[in-house]
């Protein structure tokens, strides 16, 4: 039984706290919807002015070699984390870590400031069960109460970051009852602030001082914590909104519009794969021809090989070629 299955089975369940005009395991208003939208102003509202402050540094005072390699480092690290930890490993269950291991991928992941582990998985495992359909809760066709859009501008801004502010949220015991037992996972997201301050201030501040001092320091929070960490946010939304719009289908079998978009796939480092991702959603590793690089799956590969992590999930070529039938792409 897939993740997804098994979490559909449980929102079947009635609840007082949910919309009689939608499915189950979704909250609308109260006191945890406040609370997520005044998460979610906090932290859009540091990404903003801090992403400000660092082009104004960047046009103002330069930028040298020590704000660049932590920009290009720390967006790495956290571009893996949250597309090889939450996304693949937390969320789909695509491979298998020791406490070790599963402690740096959570890390790395809670570092890309994306909210917490446990509201990330609870959101996608409901964006897999109704994707594209009255229940997703972030897609480019439906709100999160249901309602089909009519402006191609709104659809956009909705599926990328205005989600997040609706009176609409995922009933996590419903998607995410494996994440509440996990102690791990949930104490990363009760320290979650602790990590968004490491990723954003923290090691850049580390890193601009020890090779360039005071001045360094001050460019590389605002350059390469602040902006960066708002790039990360910004091209893991823009999956939303792009791969469910713009792009190629290699499987039409998904019953929803989710694409492959190969810019968005560099920058996701794999997971502008999308339509792979949701004919195959177990799968490691998302590429199906050589012109598909998923470097999120081959990091994973690498992983299994060096014997880091275990069971991870495969999809054989032969399988794909069955259900790939007739060639959709040139």
């Amino acid at each position: 039984m897939s993740v997804v299955a098994e979490y559909h089975e449980d929102a079947a369940a009635p609840r007082d706290d949910v919309h009689a005009d939608l499915p189950r395991g979704i909250i609308v208003g109260g006191p945890q919807v406040r609370a997520k939208q005044t998460e979610s102003f906090i932290l859009f509202g540091i990404f903003l002015s801090g992403s400000i402050a660092g082009l104004v540094w960047a046009f103002t005072q330069g930028l040298s070699w020590i704000e660049w390699s932590e920009f290009a480092l720390m967006y790495s690290v956290t571009t893996v984390g949250i597309g090889l930890t939450v996304h693949r490993y937390l969320v789909h269950r695509s491979f298998k870590a020791g406490p070790v291991v599963k402690f740096i991928l959570c890390a790395i992941g809670q570092m890309a400031c994306q909210g917490s582990l446990l509201k990330w998985v609870g959101n996608h495992r409901r964006h897999h069960l109704y994707t594209d359909e009255v229940g997703d809760p972030h897609s480019p066709y439906v709100d999160g109460k249901g309602h089909r859009f009519t402006s191609k501008l709104k659809s956009w801004a909705y599926s990328n970051n205005g989600w997040l502010f609706d009176d609409t949220m995922t009933d996590n015991t419903v998607y995410a009852k494996d994440m509440l037992a996990d102690r791990m996972v949930m104490w990363f997201t009760h320290a979650r602030w602790f990590w968004y301050f490491l990723s954003m201030v923290g090691i850049p501040a580390i890193w601009g001082y020890a090779f360039g001092g005071l001045h360094a320091m001050y460019g590389t929070i605002l350059f390469g914590g602040f902006l960066r960490a708002y790039l990360v946010v910004m091209a893991t939304a823009t999956v939303n909104s792009v791969c469910h719009r713009i792009g190629y289908r290699r499987f039409d079998d998904t019953k929803d519009e989710s694409t492959n978009h190969l810019l968005m796939t560099l920058v996701t480092f794999g997971e502008g794969l999308h339509n792979n991702h949701h004919r195959f959603p177990r799968d490691a590793y998302l590429s199906h021809a050589w012109y598909e690089f998923d470097l999120n799956g081959l990091i994973i590969l690498g992983m299994e090989k060096l014997g880091l992590v275990t069971d991870v999930v495969h999809v054989s070529k032969a399988h794909i070629e069955r259900m790939e039938g007739s060639k959709l792409i040139p």
